[in-house]
């Protein structure tokens, strides 16, 4: 099909010659004598070229120009003008008229002027194929990049939720801080100890102190970037004190610079506490074996002195045996009730009692033992002290390992003429106290902070380390306390307390 083109002059000569020769030139011409005829024209057919006079009655060239390339904008217009009209001619080009023509109108810068539209026709129909392959392209990459996009979607969630079933799951305490010492992360099992402290200093979380620790791990690693080892003890939410073992290892951005620093943590309460058992254990041999050897020694010298006595008809002889054999028997039964103590906690046997009942037996049994002793007693009893729920025989062993102590600190003073134990009872709505006072030799504070521990005696090879740590044991299973109150030279003041109900118990004892 012809090429169309449309030629709008009022001069039906100007037209008729045009046509003439665009006809020769293979176009199929459409012509309009005026502007409103040429935009009719141009609605119908749509010709991409408009051959158009400038100088026109009623819509002139300039006119129609800007009334085309509202319309359709891709239609090229060749304005044809007069030698004296040049300045309509180069406005027409500001209003984007493809070229101009002078009339007459000579054929050769007629085919030129074609030429040159045609070649811009060109131009921008490959600019639009181009266009739409790009847009084509564009397209189809977007769509395969959105793809990619959703399949690494998926794959960072899959591999996000094993990462942290992974890090839920592992059968440690995992920790994850940053620099300032805050936890970014905590795995379960953390939680489930120590609660979800996400945000907090670690110090604080889960040591409860107030400065970083000296020898921190994490800082470390943050400092020279390599994994760091090191035993630390932890507080669980419920307060409970954890032996754990603790690797650091640095987790570096893209950059390689460390942002945050990993803690795996294992515990090792149970192996610690196994450990200290069996020291203990060994401890417990080594110590029975020295005191079990200077009873057996004081024994046989006591049996010496008894025969030596029958031997000799000598009475007082007798007598002194006896007592001494007597005094090392009591011992040994107290080592061996102490003994079976350590050895295996039994289950309290609770009881209510009057605590004036309970507390007049306790004295007549030390005021037996007083009695060779010449070390006055003293009873200072509360008549109102109600009633205690208690294992009766454990606190009356208890409070005689208190007792015990007493007496061999005032014997060991020998720097007074006289001694006393006091014994005072009192209580109020919630506790019972017992009071053993005594003006022996007293405690320096080294002593009074060991004085519970197992197997510390201050008395040399004549203890065992046992009786004290014992009372103490006792006392906090049901569910009191033990402050102690000296000076060297002053004597010391023991202030058991009992709550009267067994609620307030250790709970493994109720």
């Amino acid at each position: 099909m012809s090429e169309p083109i449309l030629i709008v002059d009022d001069e039906e000569g100007v037209r008729e010659m045009l046509a003439l020769l665009l006809s020769d030139s293979g176009f199929r011409v459409f012509t309009a004598e005026n502007g409103k005829q040429a935009l009719q024209i141009i609605g119908d057919y749509r010709p991409q070229i408009v051959i158009c006079d400038i100088k026109m009655p009623g819509m002139n060239g300039i006119e129609l120009l800007r009334r085309i390339k509202t319309e359709a904008p891709d239609t090229e217009i060749i304005t044809m003008s007069g030698h004296g009209d040049m300045e309509l001619a180069i406005q027409s080009l500001i209003f984007e008229a493809a070229d101009f023509i002078t009339k007459p109108v000579n054929g050769e810068a007629l085919e030129i002027a074609l030429e040159r539209v045609h070649e811009k026709i060109r131009t921008r129909a490959a600019l639009k194929e181009y266009t739409r392959n790009l847009e084509r392209l564009v397209k189809e990459k977007s769509e395969r990049l959105l793809e990619t996009e959703k399949l690494a979607t998926q794959r960072y969630q899959q591999l996000a939720q094993k990462f942290e079933q992974l890090f839920d799951e592992v059968p440690c305490y995992i920790s994850v801080h940053d620099t300032d010492y805050r936890l970014t992360a905590v795995n379960r099992r953390f939680k489930e100890d120590f609660g979800d402290c996400t945000g907090s200093r670690c110090f604080e979380a889960y040591k409860n102190l107030r400065e970083p620790c000296p020898e921190c791990p994490v800082m470390k690693t943050f400092k020279d970037g390599q994994p760091h080892y090191s035993e630390e003890i932890l507080i669980s939410k419920s307060f409970e004190q954890l032996n754990v073992l603790t690797w650091t290892t640095p987790i570096r951005d893209p950059d390689g610079e460390i942002t945050q620093v990993m803690s795996m943590s294992h515990d090792v309460t149970k192996v610690r506490k196994l450990q200290n058992h069996l020291s203990s254990l060994g401890l417990l041999i080594g110590t029975i074996s020295h005191a079990v050897k200077g009873l057996l020694t004081g024994l046989d010298g006591g049996m010496y002195m008894v025969n030596s006595g029958f031997t000799k008809a000598d009475r007082q002889l007798v007598s002194e045996g006896w007592d001494t054999v007597t005094l090392v028997v009591g011992r040994l039964r107290k080592l061996i009730m102490d003994i079976l103590y350590y050895a295996k906690e039994r289950e309290l046997e609770w009881e209510e009692a009057p605590v004036l009942r309970f507390s007049e037996e306790v004295a007549s049994t030390i005021e037996f033992k007083l009695a060779a002793q010449k070390i006055e007693f003293e009873r200072d009893f509360d008549q109102s002290s109600g009633t205690l729920e208690l294992d009766l025989s454990l606190v009356h062993s208890a409070l005689m390992n208190i007792f015990e102590n007493a007496i061999e600190t005032c014997i060991e003073d020998k720097s007074k003429t006289a001694h006393r134990i006091i014994f005072r009872v009192e209580g109020d709505q919630d506790s019972v106290f017992f009071h053993v006072r005594d003006n022996g030799v007293g405690m320096d504070t080294e002593t009074k902070q060991k004085l519970f521990t197992m197997f510390f005696s201050s008395k040399g090879q004549k203890g065992t380390g046992l009786g004290l740590f014992v009372s103490n044991q006792v006392i906090r299973q049901h569910g009191g306390t033990i402050n102690v109150q000296s000076e060297p030279g002053e004597g010391s003041c023991f202030t058991i307390r009992l709550p009267r109900s067994r609620k307030w118990a250790s709970k493994d004892h109720l």
